[in-house]
């Protein structure tokens, strides 16, 4: 998890109010709660923790039992926008609020409620992996935190040197790559068009073009590198362009009643003699470009970033 100074000062008050350990480096805070372990944390989109987005998680042991008050609990507990059960967790996430004293006062009223709850309804405090009624202690495991026993510790750190140890010895296969993030740039292409031709120019496209892109690299260069990164980029920076003029053929020979490969051609000849108007068409193509930096970034970043943490274990 990432998260800029403000926002790790606010959760960091959080920690403080509620009487629990803060880690600064992973933007967490955890500890003990009425004799359950649970962590505090907020929603990591990719470009850093979202401030406004609180949930308290709590690992609960493998016992039959199934959370189903989540009605009732947020019509008594208004700040409490849900409560959902994920297999061996049981999370309570508060409504967007920007102000942190309107927070705390949120969490001082349902925290207690919530963990009284979990009690009466028959859970017991447990392991978020294996769900065995155990002693946990918090731990960061490839991204997220968690609660975890001593076993589950040992045996992910473990996996995570197994894929570590993998990662190292893939081979980038080069061509394969290219080839890949060919493929996968042309359904970008297809989106950009069949978005364009339905009368949408979204951001959307340029996240279809950016994953479609880097999955195919990695899917047949076995690997994605800061090398494959920069060729899946160039490679979506040139089919942008290519759909976009796609899209102009295929209005082109709509209109002509042509076929798109003539269309394709024409393009130049029509900006030349102003009866596409140039203003229009660069106008188009920026507002495409825009849209793609839009998806592409994050998701350049994501990728980099999950292969960046993929790996990292440690106990909080």
């Amino acid at each position: 998890m990432t998260a800029n100074r403000k926002v790790t000062a606010r959760y960091a008050e959080i920690a403080r109010f509620l009487g629990l350990h803060f880690n600064e480096e992973f933007c967490v805070a955890y500890g003990e709660k009425d004799g359950f372990t649970l962590r505090v944390s907020g929603l990591d989109t990719g470009r850093g923790i979202e401030y406004g987005m609180v949930c308290i998680s709590v690992g609960v042991a493998e016992n039959g039992v199934k959370f189903k008050q989540d009605k009732q609990f947020r019509k008594e507990h208004k700040g409490i926008q849900g409560v959902v059960q994920e297999k061996h967790t049981v999370r309570m996430s508060l409504k967007r609020y920007t102000r942190v004293e309107k927070i705390k006062g949120i969490l001082q009223e349902s925290l207690p409620a919530f963990l009284d709850m979990l009690r009466m309804e028959g859970f017991t405090n447990g392991c978020e992996l294996c769900g065995e009624m155990k002693e946990t202690g918090a731990a960061y495991v490839a991204g997220n935190a968690i609660c975890l026993c001593s076993e589950c510790y040992d045996k992910v750190t473990q996996n995570a040197a197994a894929y570590t140890a993998n990662e190292k010895n893939k081979k980038e296969n080069l061509m394969g790559g290219v080839v890949g993030a060919l493929i996968g740039s042309l359904l970008g292409v297809a989106s950009i068009v069949l978005l364009s031709q339905l009368g949408y120019v979204a951001a959307i496209s340029g996240v279809i073009m950016a994953v479609c892109a880097l999955k195919g690299y990695e899917l047949l260069g076995g690997k994605l590198t800061k090398k494959g990164v920069i060729i899946s980029a160039v490679l979506m920076i040139v089919m942008t362009y290519v759909g976009d003029r796609v899209d102009w053929a295929i209005m082109i020979a709509r209109e002509l009643e042509t076929d798109v490969f003539y269309g394709y051609r024409l393009v130049p000849l029509l900006l030349s003699e102003e009866i596409i108007d140039m203003t229009s068409y660069v106008l188009n193509l920026v507002l495409v470009y825009a849209f793609l930096l839009v998806g592409a970034i994050p998701t350049i970043r994501n990728a980099m970033r999950k292969d960046k943490v993929a790996g990292t274990i440690c106990k909080l």
